[in-house]
């Protein structure tokens, strides 16, 4: 009997594996799983009935062979399909084999890139680092490590503001003005480096602000100002800088390097190491007198503006520190009185002393006037006694004898400066023959007598009114009138009437006169005229606010300016019906005309409002001045031209208006219920040379205009250009591209682009 043995089937099968990734690595399912001897899942081992195993050739590098017969792939093995080649025979019938090729698919990771929003950063002085791009990726669902991937920028900031540092950070350069900012970067794994993902960086950049306060103020007879400097939305490393612009409006000092508050030196002033001041503005020191002079820095003491530098400038209006009795903020001048001899004087026939003890008194090496001291007795003496404006009075019936009197002058501007000099009065009372006479001349004193001091007046009063001979009104060609206490500022005329000259200062002035009869020049008697002289005065500080209506936080055409008046008695009389008149056309003042008190003020009475024009905006600012006027009881009538800060300026009251700031709204609804029913340019209104062009997804204009002005020339929703939808229909709901070009007043040129969405 014969027996033919058949060679049993072997059969390598191509497995199916799953694939691994090559960051982390893996193990696959055995390769010998499906295969099959006889029909049978086969044994690997050196006994009848088992197969050999071998592998084909090198395995790829990154992978193992396992006892098991699993492939192990090691982690960081590069993305990419391996083959793997074995063959397995029977141990029986060692040429009976079967090969087959199995791929292990390698993946690489899953890199994710997220979209990075930055909705505000203040665009400082200084480079920032705004956000890192690594922060939100991911790679295989975890946090990306930046050493596994490669870093660019595929598409870089147009406006080239943001640049990415290779640490991911996105860096916002210097000085970046308000707006949109976008790049695009991409990440690639460096073990695989055609496995990328990228996305977008979106930046918002606002205005630096910050608050400024400053005041100035005197201390030690040296000027100064004491500033606060707060940013509002950012934080600086800087240090300050601070100009000085004086009111020629020229820059006359800068200081650099200046914490954010503290008191700084008004510039032209100078201090020794006691911090006593050795000169001062608009003051030159020759020969050891001080005088007003040019040093450089006098157009400061009519104030200044002072510009405070961080990243944004801001500028505040500063007036020089007023003269006090305590702090003049001007050198202490040389005082010196003199002491002074009169007589022999014969009080027993009426005579006086007819010196004045400040005709050789100096104040700064000149001769001083009346009103630039305060003169003081610092013991009184019973029988003299000094005026005012240093004339002297002896007292009736006055003994013979040398009489002695100290007296002090000190500096109006600054009482602590003074000097003391001694008047040295010799009486003698020499008896003459009595001439008989039967005319007794009666003077009565003149008082509460008041006039004009701006315009002057002519025969205000006429002293003679009160006065008698024997009893009986005085016949002016009877008498001889004269002044006793000369004054620059009053006439006597010969009828007994008296003159005050215009521009006289204010105040109150003790006159003493005499009247003698012409037919006994001996016969005499004197009298005091007591003159109030009225100089009334006014001003009118006006200062602005901006209302933003619309929440914007920029100005629009149709917002209002508030404007607020201080108005100020600055005379030495009441005023009554006193009223603003403000020229700027279109603006509303409110308020009744009001009466003030001497040194009253009043800031609530008057308001105006400014609804701002188109034309406002283009210029940036809004400019103008106001005048006040009022009256004296005595009708003298006075004005004043507004200041923006002080009493004493004439500045007009100036806002900056921030309105021609492009912003493009990237989104709107022409649904039919007119809210954000147009494609609205912020600014566009200040750049009438431009052109609005609109794409839909396939890159077809669909709308394109000139001098779009968010009004009559406007894209709300409907084609222009070549579309496939009817004009009529409107345009579907999605996003288009937008491209904006205009030039602004230097005719320079501009472009924006992006994306806008349609909705409805």
């Amino acid at each position: 009997m014969k027996v033919t043995v058949g060679t049993p089937v072997i059969d390598a099968v191509e497995d199916v594996i799953a694939s691994i990734n090559g960051n982390i690595g893996g193990t696959t399912i055995s390769l010998i799983a499906n295969d099959k001897l006889n029909g049978n899942p086969i044994v690997v081992g050196t006994a009848a009935g088992e197969v050999k195993f071998e592998i084909i050739g090198m395995l790829p590098t990154g992978l193992t062979l396992n006892s098991d017969y699993t492939i192990t792939v090691a982690p960081n093995t590069p993305a990419g399909d391996y083959n793997v080649e074995y063959k397995i025979c029977e141990n029986t019938n060692p040429t009976n084999c079967d090969s087959v090729i199995t791929v292990v698919k390698v993946t690489g990771g899953n890199l994710v890139a997220n979209e990075d929003l930055v909705p505000s950063a203040v665009g400082v002085n200084v480079p920032q680092k705004v956000i890192n791009v690594f922060e939100n990726d991911t790679k295989d669902g975890n946090k990306l490590v930046p050493s596994d991937v490669d870093l660019k920028v595929t598409q870089a900031d147009p406006k080239g503001y943001l640049t990415v540092d290779a640490d991911g950070n996105v860096v916002l350069v210097p000085n970046a003005p308000a707006g949109e900012y976008e790049l695009t970067y991409t990440i690639c794994e460096k073990l695989n480096p055609n496995n990328c993902d990228s996305n977008v960086v979106k930046v918002t950049v606002t205005e630096p602000k910050m608050t400024v306060v400053a005041n100035s103020y005197c201390s030690n007879n040296v000027p100064y100002v004491n500033y606060t400097v707060t940013p509002d939305n950012f934080t600086t490393n800087n240090l300050l800088t601070v100009k000085w612009i004086d009111s020629n409006n020229n820059v006359v000092a800068t200081q650099t390097n200046l914490p954010l508050s503290g008191n700084i030196l008004w510039p032209g002033a100078e201090i020794d190491s006691n911090q006593n001041g050795t000169d001062w503005p608009g003051w030159i020191l020759n020969n050891g007198i001080w005088a007003e002079g040019a040093d450089g820095f006098e157009a400061t003491r009519n104030g200044v503006k002072i510009q405070f530098s961080l990243n944004p400038t801001v500028t505040v209006s500063v007036a020089y520190p007023p003269p006090t009795p305590d702090c003049n903020a001007h050198p202490t001048f040389s005082i010196k009185a003199n002491n002074d001899e009169a007589g022999p004087i014969n009080v027993k026939k009426g005579a006086n002393a007819t010196i004045n003890i400040f005709e050789n008194d100096l104040l700064n090496g000149a001769k001083l006037k009346a009103s630039d001291v305060i003169l003081s007795v610092p013991v009184v003496h019973p029988n003299i006694s000094l005026n005012a404006d240093g004339s002297i009075n002896i007292a009736a019936n006055t003994a013979d004898g040398v009489y002695e009197l100290t007296y002090q002058i000190c500096e109006a501007a600054n009482t602590s400066n003074c000097s003391q000099a001694v008047v040295k009065i010799t009486v003698d009372n020499v008896v003459d023959p009595t001439v008989p006479t039967n005319n007794q001349i009666t003077l009565n004193n003149d008082n509460d007598v008041s006039a004009d001091g701006i315009n002057g007046s002519l025969e205000f009063v006429n002293v003679l009114d009160n006065d008698l001979i024997n009893g009986k009104p005085i016949n002016p060609a009877d008498v001889i009138v004269k002044p006793v206490t000369e004054s620059p500022y009053f006439e006597w005329n010969a009828d007994g009437t008296v003159n005050v000259k215009p521009n006289t200062p204010g105040g109150n002035y003790p006159l003493t006169y005499q009247v003698c009869e012409k037919a006994n020049g001996t016969n005499c008697s004197t009298a005091v005229l007591n003159v109030f002289v009225e100089v009334p005065a006014i001003s009118v500080i006006k200062t602005a606010v901006f209302n933003d209506e619309n929440k914007s936080g920029f100005a629009n055409a149709g917002e209002t300016i508030t404007y607020k008046f201080t108005v100020t008695n600055t005379g030495n009389v009441p005023l009554v019906g006193i009223t603003i008149n403000d020229p700027l056309p279109g603006v509303v003042v409110s308020g009744q005309a009001i009466n003030l008190g001497v040194n009253e003020s009043n800031e609530t009475n008057f308001t105006a409002v400014y609804k701002i024009t188109q034309e406002d905006i283009n210029r940036g600012s809004v400019s103008n001045q106001a005048t006040v006027k009022g009256s004296s009881v005595r009708g003298v009538v006075v004005e004043d031209q507004s200041d923006d800060a002080s009493n004493s300026g004439d500045s007009p009251t100036v806002l900056d208006l921030n309105g021609c700031s492009i912003k493009v709204m990237n989104a709107f609804s022409p649904n039919g219920d007119s809210k954000n029913a147009r494609f609205y340019i912020r600014g566009i209104e200040c750049y009438p040379d431009n052109t609005v062009e609109i794409y839909n997804r396939w890159g077809v204009l669909v709308f394109n205009i000139d001098q779009y002005n968010n009004n009559d020339r406007v894209f709300v929703g409907y084609s222009n250009g070549r579309s496939t939808i009817k004009q009529t229909d409107g345009l579907p709901v999605g996003t288009y591209f937008y491209i904006l070009k205009y030039k602004d007043s230097a005719q320079k040129s501009h472009q924006e682009s992006g994306y806008l969405y349609l909705n409805k």
